[in-house]
């Protein structure tokens, strides 16, 4: 299996010149943190079995938010508890996206980009009850939700 501590430690320094125009200290920083995940460079510590005395060294993990490896089981908590403070009612995921081709612009302008795109996107979640609401009333028939 392929860890992404060892994609991250075989090509960190190449992935860094040539993405050095988008990649910020955030994102620096995450890399270097998955890079040394589980090596001395984070320190360790000597594990002993109580039966037979055997020694072996544990290192520790990088404990970064989004390394999947550390915070796989903080993760499904956290979506567990948001589970439960959910309302008992019918809810619908909405996801908007970019086409691809704006990728590179929205990284360069972020606040720009995506102050549009809520903005286009919460005109169009109120917009389109409003619309079924129109054609509803217009027909004079009832539309179930």
């Amino acid at each position: 299996m392929i860890l992404l501590s060892g994609l991250a430690g075989a090509k960190f320094h190449d992935h860094l010149l040539v993405n050095r125009h988008w990649i910020n200290g955030q994102h620096e920083k995450v890399l270097s943190a998955i890079k040394r995940w589980r090596t001395a460079a984070l320190g360790g510590h000597r594990d002993q079995c109580s039966n037979c005395g055997r020694t072996a060294i544990s290192y520790n993990s990088c404990r970064n938010r989004h390394c999947p490896r550390c915070q796989g089981n903080a993760r499904q908590r956290w979506l567990q508890a948001r589970e439960r403070e959910l309302l008992p009612t019918r809810y619908v995921h909405v996801v908007f996206t970019l086409p691809r081709e704006l990728a590179p612009l929205a990284l360069q302008n972020k606040q720009v980009v995506y102050k549009l795109l809520f903005h286009a996107a919460a005109e169009t979640l109120l917009e389109i009850p409003r619309s079924a609401l129109s054609r509803c009333r217009h027909r004079l028939l009832y539309c179930a939700p």
